[in-house]
């Protein structure tokens, strides 16, 4: 089935599977609770004592409170992000299980100020996390079998990214693994759209590391590393 809060697109399974968590909230609580949600999206203040207090008391685990202000803020979001009605997003929420007086304290939340929400909404989905730093290994991976023993049969790369999103500082650490031949292809497309930006108008170097991106550093700096390497 699909959502208009989820883009017209069918609802992620752990949607599915932790909506449940909001049923062990008061109709009472869940509203000051998404009350807390939205004031977190419209970048204002929010109080996490008394986030944690909420669920606390309504005798969630830590593990269940995490599902649940993860639900909440996706739902929140979604709904306005997506212009959702609040009788078509009532109808849809009550479809995935939340009883008619929880999805109400959830409506009621929303409508203070829909269309601040919605300008949020809209601002948080275009914003640019700013990339603090990143660490990186390149290694080489080397082969276990009889006829590739001590043979390298891959180039593996470590990412450990840190970015700021909003006034938290959060961290990411991601690792993956590539062939040597993926990687040389790869560098080579980052090479040519380097050289499709060289050609267009030319901008300071100030004001592009000013809108980098984590994707846009990360290759920068495999196409410094190639670069030293000749």
């Amino acid at each position: 089935m699909r959502f208009k809060f989820c883009g017209n697109h069918e609802c992620p399974e752990w949607i599915l599977s932790e909506i449940v968590v909001l049923t062990k909230i008061s109709a009472i609580r869940l509203r000051v609770l998404a009350g807390q949600i939205i004031a977190k999206i419209k970048g204002l203040p929010y109080d996490l004592a008394k986030i944690e207090k909420l669920c606390l008391d309504s005798g969630l685990t830590p593990a269940e409170t995490h599902s649940a202000l993860a639900v909440l803020e996706f739902v929140i979001r979604g709904a306005n992000k997506h212009r959702v009605e609040e009788a078509e997003l009532m109808k849809e929420i009550e479809q995935l299980g939340l009883p008619h007086e929880n999805t109400e304290s959830i409506i009621k939340a929303m409508g203070k100020d829909r269309e601040g929400l919605i300008a949020a909404t809209k601002n948080s989905a275009l914003r640019i996390s700013r990339p603090i730093g990143i660490d990186y290994l390149i290694g080489f991976i080397a082969g276990s079998g009889q006829q590739k023993k001590g043979a390298i049969v891959g180039t593996e790369i470590k990412l450990k990214i840190s970015y700021q999103d909003g006034v938290e500082k959060m961290q990411k650490d991601t690792e993956f693994a590539i062939e040597r031949e993926d990687l040389s292809q790869l560098i080579s497309d980052l090479k040519k759209c380097e050289d499709m930006i060289n050609s267009l108008e030319t901008v300071s170097y100030t004001h592009l590391r000013a809108h980098e991106t984590v994707l846009d550093l990360v290759c920068r700096l495999l196409l410094e590393k190639k670069k030293k390497k000749k």
